[in-house]
């Protein structure tokens, strides 16, 4: 379950452009039963940032010697990280994962593999959440002109 986020004083949630996908993640990895440690949204204030979101699963929730990010972009989409103290390691996109918007489900899949293996899942997954354009529209609308 997402809580108010530390950050801006006033700032809520529910005016972060993105917050209803990371809503929708959040409850279907909950559903799956990994849910993540930490969830960050990073809010892309100037024109050249994007909007991201981070879900992390620390060593004590993973297979391997460290823990995971599972990392999205708003225009390249989801990338995995193994983490540990003072390293990160980026392993590239989440190729299973077809949209920029995939569906939680689809996600929620991805995670599960990656905290119970520590590999990205083999099976492809081409759905989009049927949110996403509501989401994008949203994100172009907040942006600074």
């Amino acid at each position: 379950m997402l809580l108010q986020p530390p950050g801006l004083p006033g700032l809520l949630p529910r005016t972060l452009p993105h917050w209803p996908y990371a809503t929708a993640l959040d409850q279907a990895l909950v559903g799956r039963g990994v849910p993540p440690g930490t969830v960050r949204l990073n809010l892309g204030g100037r024109p050249d940032e994007r909007m991201r979101i981070r879900l992390s699963w620390d060593v004590s929730r993973c297979v391997g010697p460290g823990g995971i990010h599972l990392l999205w972009d708003e225009e390249t989409g989801w990338a995995y990280a193994y983490v540990g103290p003072g390293y990160s390691i980026p392993r590239g996109p989440v190729t299973s994962l077809q949209h920029v918007y995939a569906a939680p489900e689809s996600v929620a899949a991805a995670a599960d593999s990656l905290v119970h293996t520590g590999r990205p899942p083999a099976e492809v997954h081409e759905e989009e959440w049927a949110q996403a354009d509501a989401v994008r529209d949203a994100i172009d609308a907040c942006r600074p002109r």
